[in-house]
């Protein structure tokens, strides 16, 4: 079976993807008044691509895009051990800024964009509980 990651421009063609579903993201979150704090943030145990504030509630967002199906649905790639990944990440941001006692949400957003150019968008709030925090 014909591997997609081996075709040429495949890395590319997926960074460019990852780009345009944090852009929409981006943009779906601060049409509902959400205020973005960080963008890409990046520590030893992972990475969370999008962080929020609304009402006082810190809100960690992974940004999962796709072109069809063929391998599942956006948010099925948001596994376990993922989250487990952003919730230390998440730890880390709260401990680096000084948040201990806010109140914290884990969001996923998933993207499916279309060959037509449209994209349809599933916020997932609260995907998954991060009170097993280890910190």
């Amino acid at each position: 079976m014909d591997d997609p990651m081996n075709r040429p421009g495949a890395k590319n063609s997926n960074r460019t993807l990852g780009k345009s579903g944090e852009k929409a993201a981006l943009n779906f979150f601060t049409q509902r008044g959400y205020t973005l704090l960080e963008r890409n943030y990046r520590v030893p145990c992972g990475e969370i691509d999008l962080i929020f504030e609304k009402q006082q509630v810190l809100i960690f967002v992974e940004v999962k895009a796709r072109r069809s199906s063929r391998y599942g649905l956006p948010q099925e790639a948001v596994g376990h051990t993922k989250q487990q990944r952003i919730i230390k990440a998440a730890m880390w941001y709260c401990q680096e800024k000084g948040l201990q006692d806010c109140e914290l949400r884990f969001d996923v957003i998933a993207l499916m964009f279309h060959p037509d150019g449209r994209c349809d968008v599933d916020h997932i709030p609260n995907a998954f509980d991060g009170t097993d925090r280890g910190l």
